[in-house]
């Protein structure tokens, strides 16, 4: 019998670990709440695919997800022919993929949750911070801040950088947000390691890793929540770096905008800088603090939308400001009524009440539009009564 051929292994690195992770929490929460972490994969990789397909990911996740799969199957078992069909599956959604954003059309996730920079600037001026206000919730108006009056960069920095006082403590391997009160209060942003760090232009140049933040309002905000919330971190609870998911989920809270992202807000402020800045010059200088290239820029962030643009008024601005507030509301009753219908004595509570409704109504007695609304009680013409 020939010996048996040792199983080649492919590296399994930080991001595929995410991506894992991710996956297998996403899993349990919608299709399996008893999944085994170790073998979910493979128990499940007859229908996976088609899951992830239906799953209300961007076209970049999916693609990371076969990816990810593919290369966890591999390093079980190379021969699993399952292997090579999520490699394919990834490969036909990076090309379509590249197709889209050659074309720098929105797709049906980003039109319906891609918004504007005015429309960000209006949520952070209601968001203005209390002295009261707890952690989580200084966090939201420092986040938004710091992605709209600075360009943006990638999540991964955002939830690694820690504060650094002392320039000779930078070592030059994480990534830092750095304070000096020498002279004028100045604030950088320091990026050791990312995406770009590989990059040629990025690798060669390391001065581009040490980013000089300009607007004054960030800076004051930055150093203000520092000295408040001392921490090692830039985001942290209970001093540890708080997650990808946890910081996402700030920034959706504070748009009212459930599945925005960060490539969203990149595009936007892309989109927006691109409307304003024509010249090739100051739009190479957005690229090196975004730390992406210009080319990259224009073809994966840049957004084309058929909607004409209005520059908008105060009236507008107003208006703007009164969706945002409503839209708070609405959100905030719709995880009410959640509860509410969740708990059996509630479901109970809510019929008996709405009986007591019908019965007064139909015994003459008047009530409120919003009541009848709100209780979803119908009047029937052919009996003249209230059901």
């Amino acid at each position: 019998m020939p010996p048996k051929k040792k199983q080649i292994k492919k590296p399994w690195t930080k991001q595929h670990v995410a991506k894992f992770n991710m996956l297998y929490n996403w899993f349990v929460k919608n299709h399996n709440d008893n999944a085994n972490e170790e073998n979910f994969i493979s128990e499940n990789k007859r229908k996976l695919m088609t899951l992830i397909d239906k799953s209300h990911w961007g076209m970049g996740t999916k693609e990371g997800m076969y990816f990810m799969i593919s290369r966890y199957l591999f390093n079980k078992n190379n021969n699993d022919k399952y292997v090579k069909l999520y490699a394919q599956a990834g490969f036909d959604l990076k090309q379509e993929k590249d197709k889209l954003e050659g074309k720098n059309e929105l797709d049906e996730k980003e039109k319906e949750n891609l918004r504007s920079i005015e429309y960000l600037e209006n949520c952070l001026e209601l968001h203005k911070p209390k002295m009261n206000d707890n952690i989580k919730e200084h966090y939201k108006h420092l986040l938004l801040m710091i992605l709209i009056k600075q360009p943006p960069l990638r999540t991964s920095f955002y939830i690694s950088a820690k504060f650094l006082r002392l320039q000779a403590d930078n070592n030059k391997t994480d990534n830092y947000v750095y304070i000096t009160r020498k002279g004028k209060l100045k604030v950088y942003f320091i990026v050791n390691k990312d995406k770009a760090s590989n990059y040629k232009l990025y690798n060669m140049n390391k001065g581009l890793s040490k980013i000089k933040l300009e607007d004054p309002e960030l800076i004051e905000f930055i150093n203000y929540s520092f000295i408040t919330y001392p921490r090692t971190y830039l985001f942290e609870i209970n001093k540890k770096p708080i997650s990808e998911t946890s910081i996402l989920n700030y920034l959706r809270d504070i748009t009212n905008t459930p599945l925005i992202n960060f490539n969203m807000i990149r595009s936007a402020f892309i989109t927006y800088f691109y409307e304003h800045n024509k010249t090739f010059d100051k739009r190479e200088a957005l690229s090196k603090m975004m730390r992406h290239s210009q080319q990259t820029a224009s073809k994966n962030y840049l957004k084309v939308s058929d909607v004409e643009n209005i520059p908008p008024d105060e009236k507008i601005k107003e208006l703007n400001k009164e969706i945002i507030n409503l839209s708070s509301l609405l959100s905030d009753c719709n995880k009410k009524c959640k509860v509410y219908e969740s708990n059996p004595d509630n479901e109970k509570k809510f019929k008996k009440k709405r009986n007591d409704i019908i019965y007064l109504l139909n015994k003459g007695r008047k009530s409120k539009h919003e009541t009848i609304i709100k209780y979803k009680i119908l009047f029937n013409e052919k009996t003249n009564t209230f059901y």
